[in-house]
């Protein structure tokens, strides 16, 4: 029994996938599947259920998982004693689907003050493979159940328009809002979620005129008057034109939410994870 076979195992428990295994340590799949059967040989017991494609973590590997949870911690924790900060030189793989601009400003902060870091940073909502990632930052949600997490910051959205909309400084309804014109950030934002939401739940579909993931540009078109979009309440104010629409039955927030891998938290990454924290709103 050795310590990649185990390895093997654990990664694979956790997502009932050889495949995404195999992708993480760079070898095949057969590599993966033949070390598991070999382990569960050496146990004398089934670990997973097969059928057609699919492997399902069995009462056995559930058992071997939990006390596997607790051995890689220790061991992680170990690595991490012995390894002194500048030789860690992981790059740190770092999703982020939320809080771009001020992630874009941290990392760069960051980065001043550590030049030897590099990162792996990718803004994208529609990636799928967020296993490959140490550091996720997304919206709030019982996605990654097998991952720490801690807020990063909570704030209410707000409906926006330009300051010259008519309906600016009355008390209107989400309904009233159904023959205006909406700009979204995408189909695969939670932004762009959110809307449809509640429009639907008001009773109608919103009318989407424009569809633009630059935030800049989202902001101009907003301010020109042309559409009305979701905001954060902290992000824009009358200044560049842009207002809170006094939307009744509209309350609505969003917790963003730093999701790390805990076995991957030690020297450079745990320092990230760190700073991070100390800007958390």
């Amino acid at each position: 029994m050795e310590i990649l076979q185990l390895r093997y195992f654990f990664d694979s428990a956790k997502t009932e996938s050889f495949a995404k295994t195999a992708e993480k340590y760079m070898v095949p799949p057969t590599s993966v599947s033949a070390s598991v059967k070999r382990l569960e040989i050496e146990l004398g017991c089934k670990l997973f259920d097969r059928s057609c494609n699919r492997i399902m973590l069995n009462s056995n590997g559930k058992r071997l998982r939990e006390s596997l949870t607790l051995i890689f911690d220790e061991l992680d924790k170990m690595v991490e004693s012995l390894s002194a900060p500048d030789a860690d030189t992981r790059e740190i793989k770092l999703l982020v689907r939320g809080m771009r601009k001020k992630i874009t400003d941290y990392i760069i902060e960051y980065k001043e003050k550590h030049p030897h870091i590099t990162f792996k940073t990718i803004f994208d909502s529609g990636e799928s493979n967020s296993d490959s990632y140490d550091i996720i930052i997304e919206e709030k949600s019982d996605t990654y159940t097998d991952l720490e997490k801690f807020d990063l910051y909570s704030t209410r959205i707000r409906i926006n328009a330009s300051a010259s909309n008519p309906l600016c400084g009355r008390k209107i309804t989400l309904k009233q809002l159904c023959n205006q014109p909406f700009i979204s950030i995408g189909e695969q934002s939670n932004m762009h979620k959110l809307l449809i939401k509640v429009c639907r739940e008001a009773g109608f579909t919103p009318n989407i005129a424009v569809q633009c993931n630059d935030l800049q540009c989202y902001g101009k078109w907003i301010s020109s008057g042309a559409v009305i979009g979701l905001g954060r309440e902290y992000g824009e104010t009358a200044s560049n034109g842009i207002v809170h629409l006094d939307v009744t039955d509209f309350d609505e927030r969003q917790t963003i939410c730093c999701y790390y891998k805990k076995q991957a938290a030690y020297v450079n990454v745990a320092n990230f994870l760190e700073f991070l924290k100390s800007k958390a709103i």
